[in-house]
C-alpha cells in the first residue's frame, strides 16, 4: 500500500476494496495517533521543545527557555511587571524636581534629590550633613583687595624718638575702599586671607651714624613687623618694612608706623608718592 511523502504513515491504494480501504484509513489514523502522542498534555503556560531529530519528537517544557518572563525593578528604576505591556521608569530621573537639582547617594542602595544651590556657590563635603554628606556653599574667595596710600602734599611732623602713626593722606589706588585716607590712616580688609604688605618712610633727622629712620606695620594697634633702619648719610633717612601677615576680613587692621631717633625734638616724615607710602594686597585665603 502507498504511503505519505513526509511520515511514511500507510493511505488507500486507489485500486482498493471498501474492505481493504477502511483497514488502510485505519492503520492512517493508528500512524498519526502514534506520531503526535507528545502533543498530548502539557500544562498552562508550557511551551513544546524539540525533544530530538526525530520527527514529530516534542517536550512539554516551562516558558523559561530564554524568553522574558517577567521584568522587575531595581535600584534606580520602578514599574515593571510579568505579562502584558511593561513599563519602567528611570527613579532617579523623577527625583528631580528643578532644573540644576542633582541626585546624591544617601546611603547604600538609596539615593535622594539634593536641590540646586544659589549662584556662585560650589558643592563641599561635609559628613556633618545629613543624609547627604555634601552641601552647597559659598566657595573661598579667590580675590581680594588691594591698594596703595601715599603721604600727600605737605610733610608729617613728628617728634623725635618716638613711634608715630604716618597719616597717609591720598591713594595712589584702593580696590577695595578698604584704606581710610581720612582719619584713622589705616587698611581694614574686608576679605579674610594673607595680605603681602610694604611701607616705606623718608624721615627728616639728623645727619650721622647715631640718627636713623625705622618704618614699622602695626597690627590691630601693636607692633607686627619692624624695617630695616635707615641711616641719615645726609640728614635724610628712608627705612622699609615689609612683611606677609593675616587679617580675618573683619576687624583686623594695618597701619604704617615711624620712627626718628634724633637729637632735636622735632622733625618730619616727608611727603610724596615716592618718598612715604604703604601699600598691600590679597595673597590667598
Amino acid at each position: 500500500m502507498p504511503t505519505t511523502t513526509n511520515f511514511g504513515w500507510t493511505t488507500p491504494a486507489d485500486t482498493d476494496l471498501v474492505k481493504d480501504g477502511a483497514l488502510a484509513i485505519r492503520t492512517l489514523g493508528n500512524g498519526i495517533d502514534t506520531s503526535m502522542v507528545d502533543l498530548k498534555g502539557g500544562t498552562t503556560g508550557q511551551i513544546l521543545s524539540k525533544a530530538s531529530n526525530t520527527d514529530m519528537d516534542f517536550t512539554w517544557i516551562a516558558n523559561d527557555q530564554g524568553d522574558i518572563t517577567a521584568v522587575t525593578a531595581g535600584t534606580g528604576i520602578s514599574g515593571g511587571g510579568t505579562s502584558g505591556a511593561v513599563t519602567i521608569t528611570n527613579s532617579m530621573a523623577t527625583e528631580i524636581t528643578a532644573a540644576g537639582d542633582i541626585i546624591v547617594g544617601t546611603g547604600s542602595g538609596t539615593f535622594d534629590n539634593l536641590p540646586i544651590g544659589t549662584t556662585g556657590q560650589v558643592l563641599t563635603a561635609d559628613t556633618t550633613v545629613s543624609p547627604y554628606k555634601v552641601k552647597w556653599a559659598t566657595a573661598a574667595s579667590s580675590s581680594g583687595p588691594a591698594f596703595r596710600a601715599f603721604r600727600n602734599t605737605t610733610t608729617q611732623s613728628v617728634t623725635g624718638n618716638t613711634w608715630t602713626k604716618v597719616q597717609l593722606n591720598a591713594e595712589t589706588f584702593d580696590t577695595g575702599s578698604c584704606f581710610d585716607s581720612t582719619s584713622n590712616y589705616r587698611f581694614t580688609p574686608t576679605t579674610a586671607g594673607y595680605y603681602d604688605l610694604t611701607g616705606k618712610i623718608t624721615a627728616e633727622c639728623q645727619e650721622g651714624s647715631a640718627y636713623y629712620v625705622w618704618a614699622a606695620i602695626y597690627l590691630n594697634g601693636s607692633l607686627a613687623s619692624q624695617g630695616i633702619k635707615g641711616p641719615a648719610p645726609q640728614d635724610e633717612g628712608t627705612s622699609i618694612v615689609s612683611d606677609l601677615i593675616y587679617m580675618n576680613g573683619t576687624t583686623d587692621y594695618v597701619e604704617l608706623y615711624g620712627y626718628v631717633r634724633d637729637g632735636t625734638p622735632s622733625e618730619f616724615f616727608y611727603n610724596g608718592t615716592t618718598k612715604t607710602y604703604f601699600a598691600g594686597v590679597w595673597i590667598r585665603s
